[in-house]
């Protein structure tokens, strides 16, 4: 585990976009993953503008999203798909060779977990994946007592989540349920990077990173994980 204190959260964001280009830099055909929510947007913007500068060749890469709510489209604001059209895809110059952005409001959303489980098992394993942590230690929406060997699923959202989902939605969507990644294709990866920024986030950081390695704390699973970049701001250091 390298965990690195970073001064602030643009530092923090321009860090963590240094990892990724490293690792596309070695490996231009990678698949890679990023979240959705406020931590990221930052690194967002660096990757972007690493990209469209230049810095970074996406020509060949792959990439896929990590969640997103059910119920929710592409077009939904707030939903984790618009965060991605809105502050990856579109801003980008050049595309990515290969794309997957979940469907939250696909019509069969069993097999729309289906084809997320396929287009990581065809184009992976994920080379890079960028994570932010839940207040209750989730990672992408592998809540409380997700397995660690789970493959992409489709999940019933904790208390937490559902509480946490209102300064996205306010009262105009109240999703039940998310759908993501699972564990095992996360801890599966080459590469992970948690980010975290904000005093807020500090107890659950600390209670991830140095607490019992728990499904119950989804986030400390991450601790066995060979290659993991904890990226913070010093608010959140542990």
């Amino acid at each position: 585990m390298k965990i690195i204190v970073c001064n602030d959260y643009d530092a923090m964001s321009n860090h963590a976009c240094e990892v990724v280009k490293e690792h596309l830099a070695k490996f231009p055909d990678a698949l890679i993953s990023f979240p959705g929510g406020d931590t990221p947007l930052g690194f967002f913007r660096a990757f972007v503008k690493a990209v469209n500068a230049g810095e970074i060749d996406i020509s060949c890469a792959k990439y896929v999203s990590l969640d997103e709510w059910v119920g929710l489209g592409i077009e939904d604001e707030g939903s984790c798909g618009h965060f991605n059209d809105v502050n990856l895809l579109k801003p980008l110059k050049k595309s990515f060779a290969k794309t997957h952005i979940i469907d939250g409001k696909a019509s069969d959303i069993i097999t729309e977990r289906d084809k997320l489980d396929g287009f990581i098992e065809t184009y992976g394993v994920i080379g890079v994946s960028v994570l932010g942590i839940g207040l209750n230690g989730h990672v992408g929406f592998n809540e409380e007592g997700t397995a660690p060997g789970s493959n992409a699923h489709i999940i019933d959202l904790a208390p937490t989540t559902r509480q946490v989902m209102k300064k996205y939605f306010g009262d105009k969507f109240s999703p039940t349920q998310g759908i993501t990644q699972g564990m095992g294709q996360i801890l599966a990866a080459h590469k992970v990077i948690l980010m975290a920024n904000g005093a807020h986030k500090a107890e659950i950081l600390k209670k991830a990173l140095h607490g019992s390695v728990t499904p119950e704390v989804p986030a400390s699973l991450l601790q066995n994980h060979p290659n993991l970049y904890v990226i913070t701001d010093k608010t959140a250091s542990t």
